[in-house]
């Protein structure tokens, strides 16, 4: 009975299971959604004008320094009141007077040998005078210089010029008494008092400056194609002269001067590719209405440099690591296209040559993109 039975098991069994198998082929799979364009935000490129500009810091110093000296010694008898340290000075202003004493004495001693070279000369001239007549008288041809007394002549004359420049000398340290302002500015420090006795060529004080104030700025030697200087030591013209704006908190605010760029160090540092720029700023000798700039002040420098035609600026969020920019096509998928940077700023870069005016760059940032990437553009 099982014999028979067993083939019709079989065959019931796999009825059901092709019954199955067709109840499922008729269920339709769920269908599989797009996923939905990723929304970005975008910026329409607008061609502009844009004046580089250059930034750098440094520190105020004075165009012209200089260390008195006295070039005699002797006994500090005065000192000016304003021979003090900060003091403002004009040119020609007596500072101190040394003790002339001695170099009266020194002087007067020269004169006195001036006098008795002058003697000794005359004589020597009459005498020689003397002796030309009487050699026309008694001699034949031409006398000796012996005779005719040449040699004293000349020993008298050369005496005398020793005389008068041992006068000029003195006459000389006579004035050097009094030590004055070589120029207007201020005074920095002082090495001398009342009293206090002092030797030739000794440092007494300095002095600077205080018209002119000069920066020195510490630019990359790639920022040098922004500014029309050159590099060969001549001066520049008045119209290469870039406008060079700085700024530092002083006296409690934020002050600010205008100056020019007046030279370039033509050195660039080897370790650091930084080139040095000298930045000339004018100062009023009396203090109005603005603080004047003083000296060993910080301050942080914007340098004007040419300007750039038709270029466009763009937020630094556009910008991949690898120096490239996702412009949104007119289909609105996503294209990656690598820049050359003209200059990068704090929160923009300058580009030009890549890019066209009226394009559209992604300005958000994008954990992944590719090309053709399906997008949903959002405009700032």
């Amino acid at each position: 009975m099982i014999k028979y039975l067993k083939p019709l098991l079989i065959i019931g069994a796999a009825t059901l299971i092709a019954f199955v198998l067709y109840i499922l082929g008729q269920v339709s799979p769920l269908p599989v959604e797009e996923p939905a364009p990723l929304d970005v935000n975008v910026q329409i490129l607008i061609p502009i004008d844009y004046e580089v500009k250059i930034k750098s810091t440094g520190t105020t110093t004075p165009i012209t320094q200089t260390i008195l000296t006295s070039e005699v010694g002797g006994e500090v008898i005065y000192r000016s009141k304003k021979f003090s340290e900060g003091s403002s000075i004009i040119i020609g202003e007596i500072l101190a007077k040394i003790d002339d004493t001695d170099l009266q004495l020194q002087y007067k001693n020269a004169l006195l040998q001036l006098a008795s070279a002058e003697v000794q000369f005359a004589v020597q001239q009459a005498e020689a005078e003397i002796a030309q007549e009487a050699w026309k008288q008694v001699g034949e041809g031409a006398a000796q210089d012996l005779t005719a007394k040449k040699p004293q002549l000349k020993q008298a004359k050369a005496a005398l010029e020793v005389a008068k420049a041992q006068v000029q000398s003195a006459e000389k340290k006579l004035n050097k008494t009094e030590i004055t302002a070589p120029y207007t500015g201020r005074i920095k420090d002082i090495n001398i008092d009342l009293g206090s006795t002092i030797l030739p060529g000794q440092p007494v004080g300095s002095m600077y400056t205080s018209n002119e104030i000069e920066v020195t700025l510490s630019i990359k030697d790639s920022d040098l194609r922004f500014l029309d200087i050159p590099m060969d030591g001549r001066k520049l013209n008045p119209d290469q002269k870039s406008l060079v704006v700085i700024k530092s908190l002083y006296k409690g605010e934020m002050q600010e001067w205008s100056g020019n760029l007046e030279r370039v160090d033509g050195v660039i540092d080897p370790m650091t590719r930084m080139i040095k720029l000298i930045a000339n700023f004018k100062n009023n000798f009396i203090e109005d209405t603005k603080p004047i700039l003083p000296i060993g002040l910080f301050v942080e420098a914007e340098v004007s440099g040419k300007i750039l035609i038709d270029v466009f600026m763009i937020p630094n969020t556009a910008l991949t690591p690898n120096d490239e920019l996702l412009v949104v096509n007119q289909d609105n998928t996503l294209e990656i296209r690598k820049v050359k940077i003209i200059t990068k700023m704090k929160d923009h870069i300058i580009v030009k040559k890549e890019m066209k005016a009226g394009e559209r760059v992604v300005v958000s940032k994008l954990s992944i993109a590719t090309n053709g990437m399906l997008v949903n553009p959002r405009y700032q």
